[in-house]
């Protein structure tokens, strides 16, 4: 169950190209798919685990609000999740005594504006479960079609955290302090990190194709700094994965 909610929740909100074969009365196309990721355990670990990747997206045709046509380019709105595993630490970890962290979900929105060779984008979520903070992050894509049914997008990530998320995955309360022998740290709200991403997307016909992703994050310096970083965690963050995803049109309204 806990990885059939890592799938879901850590589903990529951008879809893929939205090249499948629709028909005229079609108003929004449904990509549906999933591979394998292999990603940090929690937020700054340094442990990775291999987990189901989702590929789910969703290209409207035609808007919701006017009816009228959607263009390739424009601005453009999708829902943004991601699920954060459980932290806890044993008897054999010098961070053995703080709290553990249950596992969280988030949910938010992205708005991009894409032109024909980039894209820039803006998400903000909202957390729940194991931690109600918020998340915002920026980014910059270049497009480019090297070849025949390849596309390619890569390009800079900027993330920014609530006190609350920041606090909870990095910070140590003075009561957590006390029982723990861990000395206390507030990091506060703020720069999360910096990075980059990137997409590959092979078409296998107008209806298929493959899908592989990689990214890096470098934390920033007061999370660095943390007590739990310094014991258990990485500065570089690092993701790949690699699936196959089916895309269908669909007459919604």
């Amino acid at each position: 169950m806990r990885r059939l909610l890592l799938a879901l929740a850590a589903a990529s909100a951008l879809a893929a190209p939205a090249a499948a074969q629709t028909a005229p009365g079609d108003d929004l196309v449904v990509t549906l798919g999933g591979g394998v990721r292999v990603s940090p355990d929690w937020d700054g670990s340094k442990k990775a685990v291999v987990s189901p990747m989702p590929i789910i997206g969703l290209k409207f045709l035609r808007s919701p609000l006017t009816g009228a046509p959607s263009s390739d380019t424009g601005f453009g709105l999708a829902p943004s999740f991601r699920y954060l595993s459980k932290r806890s630490f044993g008897a054999g970890s010098p961070l053995n005594g703080l709290p553990d962290v249950p596992q969280a979900f988030e949910a938010g929105l992205t708005v991009d504006y894409t032109d024909t060779n980039f894209r820039a984008f803006v998400t903000a979520r909202q957390g729940m479960g194991g931690h109600h903070g918020q998340i915002a992050e920026l980014g910059l894509d270049g497009i480019v079609h090297p070849i025949d049914k390849l596309t390619l997008a890569a390009g800079p990530r900027l993330s920014f955290a609530s006190a609350d998320y920041m606090r909870t995955y990095y910070g140590v309360s003075a009561a957590a302090a006390a029982s723990s022998g861990v000395a206390a740290y507030d990091p506060g709200a703020g720069y999360r990190g910096v990075g980059l991403g990137a997409v590959a997307t092979w078409d296998i016909d107008p209806r298929w194709f493959v899908k592989a992703e990689a990214g890096w994050t470098r934390l920033a310096d007061k999370i660095a700094n943390s007590p739990v970083m310094k014991a258990e965690g990485a500065r570089d963050q690092f993701s790949v994965g690699l699936g196959v995803a089916w895309r269908f049109g669909v007459d919604a309204w």
